[in-house]
């Protein structure tokens, strides 16, 4: 469609999809408490079917191996659904891993595969945990943040950068 063609409608000109009382019901009905309560156990209840699909994303990011760019693809699919799924520590080492990889590219470096490595065995571990240990998970996210931080420092050739 050009420019020309373009036909532009004005704000008001829409019909409304709600009543003014039909809105107003309807934001109530979404503040309610027991619509909250139910929301909780729809969650809850899909858990199970979330893990799996996350483990699945977590095999799926495994056999990547050094494909970079589907490793990437797949980590942004796992940070997005880990927390939801219960999965916590798995979600906090995968953002840790998006935000490197994003840095990265970003600098124009490309990321380093041992550095990928280890986050991808770190969410997988986390991942196929019996129980998340959120403490646990916390202190490898913090390790592997820090050693991130210390590899972006280098490829952008700040202190401590490696001739």
């Amino acid at each position: 469609m050009t420019e020309k063609s373009a036909r532009i409608i004005p704000p008001g000109s829409y019909p409304q999809m709600l009543s003014r009382a039909d809105a107003a019901r309807a934001m109530r009905t979404l503040r309610a408490p027991e619509t909250a309560a139910r929301a909780a156990l729809v969650m809850e209840n899909s858990r199970p079917a979330l893990r799996a699909a996350v483990l699945a994303l977590v095999a799926s990011m495994e056999q990547a191996g050094a494909d970079m760019a589907r490793v990437h693809e797949t980590v942004r699919e796992i940070r997005g659904m880990a927390e939801t799924a219960g999965l916590a520590s798995t979600g906090r080492i995968a953002e840790v891993l998006c935000r490197y990889m994003d840095d990265m590219a970003r600098i124009g470096h490309p990321p380093d595969q041992t550095i990928t490595a280890l986050h991808v065995s770190a969410i997988a571990r986390a991942a196929r945990a019996e129980k998340d240990d959120a403490r646990m998970g916390e202190r490898v996210a913090a390790e592997l943040a820090a050693l991130v931080s210390r590899k972006l420092t280098e490829a952008r050739g700040g202190p401590g950068a490696q001739p």
